[in-house]
């Protein structure tokens, strides 16, 4: 609270707590505990806070005691003492007001007085609910924290930082792959309302409406600008290893194209933001997806653009979170109407570019992959499939009980063929309560089983699946984990016999990919995709041969029932030439 009520001056510089805890344990400080001043002095050289601030909250029956001090540490001198008396159940926020307001006066601003409610919410109960959404965020706990902070906002719909917060869980949580998703409302409440806030903190609010809006430099200019001036500020670090493993943007070198956005430096940023504050745990999920997708996990690939994309977000989000790249769009021309702003907010991505891990994170053309000899491809695979395990294994470590570590375990696991053993992490998962918006537990346990050949107990996932309408919509088009899901689901069918949901299933992804493709290749995009066809980096679905096999004679026999469905017919040719002998 202190903090916000000092923050909104620029002439002042305040520590924030995700720095100065983390710098207080290194140096084996305690809060709570009492601090010698020599000890502290080496705190403030960590950390530039050169003035400290200490004190008591004493209840006593009905009354409240709050006392402050402050030191200036090169000369350990007192600069300020001030109380305050009242009772129990008064809003605590006067003291920090009055606290605030006289470390104000010693620090030269006479005339200055601190507000907490106007800098923050005039609401105890508001920012309450906001504290605790701000811990469940740090924990990954994005389900949590969201309703944390939307009961903020119900208690005080002019609580901008609560609107900033909501914003940030949703773009953590992938809930922002929904074009409608609310996310962006929160953004733009928050931004509108950021006159209220410190500078700083108006930044990172400004910083995140871009980032959601795919406004990828104006994102990196707010985030570079915030950097520069407080290199460990730990929400920047953060906010900007999300940049740099999203933007797309592909900027001209002496030695070619590249892409803007580095997996490199959004790997040393996490590992950063980790140094500097254990407590936050979702930059261990940003280093395990980044070691996973070089592993080979769909899709495989990132997007590489050569032009800043169309606004809003909400025709452009596959763009920044490179979903297209199972479609195999990857540098097509936006197909019908292509002089249009529509077309343009669905073409796909210029390049596709391949993560390769080997001394560092490389980035390749995906046309140039099949250059690389089979065996230099399967080792740095190996590699960033062992570093992907090491980071999943210190987060378990660090957050045993939270159900986003062992979902992304059992992703890792899953990479490895470990597919029992991704099974029971799944379960610990889904028993804590999975955080993550972009997939069903039941969808990842339908393709686990399918793997591990239980084929009939996958169907019967499937089978709830549908009846629960999950399938349906442009995410399962779009979003990597949502289309094997799709695709696994209509050849479970298709096995079976049950060609009234196989039908259905085919027509609406076709008709959704014939949005930007013309119908003949919407059509080979649909059967290429959903029938495991594919090859090479940017395939998601990878089925078992007996699957496949059970697939092509239930075709060949609803074939014989019923000719001439012209998808029925490609998916059953298709299967043929990948299946000549069998």
């Amino acid at each position: 609270m202190l903090a916000d009520a000092l923050g909104q001056w620029t002439e002042l510089t305040v520590v924030p707590d995700e720095r100065l805890y983390p710098a207080l344990r290194r140096h084996e400080l305690h809060p709570g505990d009492v601090m010698d001043l020599a000890s502290l002095r080496r705190v403030a050289a960590e950390t530039g806070g050169w003035t400290a601030v200490t004190g008591e909250i004493i209840v006593t029956g009905a009354r409240l005691h709050v006392s402050a001090r402050a030191y200036d540490l090169v000369t350990r001198r007192q600069v300020a003492r001030t109380t305050f008396e009242g009772r129990a159940t008064d809003d605590v926020r006067r003291a920090y007001d009055q606290i605030a307001t006289v470390l104000l006066r010693a620090a030269g601003l006479e005339q200055a007085s601190a507000d907490l409610g106007t800098a923050t919410t005039r609401s105890l109960d508001a920012y309450r609910s906001y504290l605790r959404g701000v811990a469940h965020l740090n924990r990954a706990e994005y389900r949590q924290a969201r309703d944390a902070l939307l009961d903020a906002v119900r208690i005080d719909s002019a609580f901008a930082q609560a609107y900033g917060k909501l914003a940030e869980v949703s773009l953590l949580a992938f809930s922002v792959l929904d074009p409608d998703n609310p996310a962006y409302g929160y953004a733009e409440r928050a931004a509108a309302l950021s006159n209220r806030l410190p500078p700083r903190a108006a930044s990172h609010v400004r910083a995140l409406r871009s980032l959601l809006n795919a406004d990828f430099t104006a994102a990196r200019t707010e985030l570079a600008g915030l950097v520069a001036q407080d290199s460990n500020d730990v929400d920047a670090l953060e906010e900007l290893a999300g940049l740099e493993f999203l933007d797309p943007l592909l900027v001209a070198t002496p030695t070619g194209e590249r892409r803007r956005g580095s997996l490199n430096a959004a790997t040393r940023l996490s590992r950063r933001v980790l140094d500097l504050d254990p407590t936050r745990h979702g930059a261990y999920q940003g280093l395990v997806v980044i070691y996973s997708l070089a592993a080979g996990q769909p899709p495989g690939a990132v997007a590489g653009y050569r032009r800043e994309l169309p606004r809003p977000v909400r025709s452009s989000v596959r763009a920044w979170c490179s979903c297209d790249f199972e479609l195999g769009l990857g540098g097509q021309p936006p197909g019908r109407g292509s002089d249009s702003a529509l077309a343009l907010q669905f073409a796909g991505p210029d390049l596709m570019l391949v993560p390769l891990l080997r001394d560092s994170l490389e980035l390749v053309r995906v046309d140039s992959l099949s250059a690389l000899p089979a065996d230099s491809l399967a080792a740095s695979r190996a590699r960033a499939r062992a570093a992907a395990r090491a980071w999943a294994r210190r987060w378990l470590v660090a957050g045993p009980a939270e159900a986003e570590a062992h979902r992304m375990t059992a992703r890792v696991l899953e990479l490895d063929g470990s597919y029992e053993a991704s099974l029971r992490e799944l379960d610990i998962a889904d028993s804590l309560g999975v955080e993550a918006e972009a997939e069903a537990v039941a969808a990842r346990r339908m393709i686990l089983l399918g793997k591990l050949g239980r084929l009939d107990d996958a169907r019967r996932i499937a089978d709830s699946l549908w009846g629960a309408h999950y399938f349906g919509g442009e995410l399962f088009a779009t979003v990597p984990a949502m289309t094997e899901a799709y695709a696994w689901a209509t050849n479970l069918f298709a096995a079976a016999g049950d060609f009234e949901r196989v039908r259905a299933g085919l027509a609406a992804f076709s008709a959704r990919l014939a949005v930007r493709l013309e119908p003949a290749q919407a059509y080979a995009a649909t059967v290429a995709v959903l029938s495991g066809s594919e090859s090479g980096p940017g395939a998601p679905v990878v089925l078992p041969d007996r699957l496949r096999l059970a697939v092509r004679e239930a075709l060949r026999a609803e074939l014989a029932r019923y000719p001439g469905d012209p998808l029925l017919s490609t998916w059953l040719r298709t299967l043929s030439a990948a299946l000549p002998n069998r």
